[in-house]
């Protein structure tokens, strides 16, 4: 192994035993545990199969009370799933993951480059302050 390659390694580690990788874990397996949270994905994935196959169909054979109902139905499963708590936690925790990451990046980018990624948007209604 080279020496970048064993300092990786050594970083993978670190973020394998992050308190961001645990709480990760933890809600995961909450999430999957959940056996209403999974039937109502998976009914809101059959939907989403169904409305694809209608809109791929030719104009004339298309169902539109079909499409109608599938979108009610997967809009009224979206709306229940969105809002239960393990997957508000999932998802949390793979938000937390992944700032993290993009921060181990950006730090790797910055040894590397010496330029600290901006986060500037442009709009100066989502700033907290120019660092120009």
């Amino acid at each position: 192994m080279t020496k970048i390659i064993e300092l990786a390694h050594t970083l993978g580690l670190a973020i394998a035993e992050s308190d961001e990788i645990k709480a990760l874990e933890i809600a995961k397996e909450a999430y999957e545990s959940d056996a209403a949270l999974q039937a109502k994905l998976a009914e809101y994935e059959t939907d989403r199969k169904l409305l694809t196959e209608e809109f791929i169909k030719e104009e004339g054979e298309k169902n539109e009370s079909e499409v109608a109902r599938l979108r009610a139905h997967m809009e009224a499963l979206a709306a229940e799933i969105v809002v239960d708590e393990k997957y508000v936690a999932f998802t949390t925790a793979q938000e937390a993951l992944n700032a993290l990451m993009a921060e181990v990046n950006a730090e790797i980018k910055f040894c590397i480059t010496g330029e600290r990624p901006s986060t500037c948007t442009h709009d100066c209604s989502t700033c907290g302050g120019c660092h120009h």
